[in-house]
């Protein structure tokens, strides 16, 4: 795996994106099945929101940086 930043975003699970994403890397999205309504309110209920893929790409620059 790599120590570059980089995040991802999916409203499913992250599992194959940390080959994409690397060790630093932070993923935004769902962990499990289930949940069902619009995606509005799925996404803001979840955390799949601009604000929460900010804080991803900040912590994953910083966690890079830290190696």
């Amino acid at each position: 795996m790599t120590c570059m930043p980089g995040s991802a975003v999916e409203a499913g699970i992250s599992q194959s994106w940390w080959k994409v994403i690397g060790d630093a890397g932070r993923h935004v999205g769902i962990e499990h099945f289930g949940a069902s309504a619009d995606y509005k309110t799925l996404y803001e209920q979840f955390g799949i929101t601009a604000a929460a893929v900010v804080q991803a790409a900040k912590e994953s620059i910083q966690q890079a940086s830290s190696r």
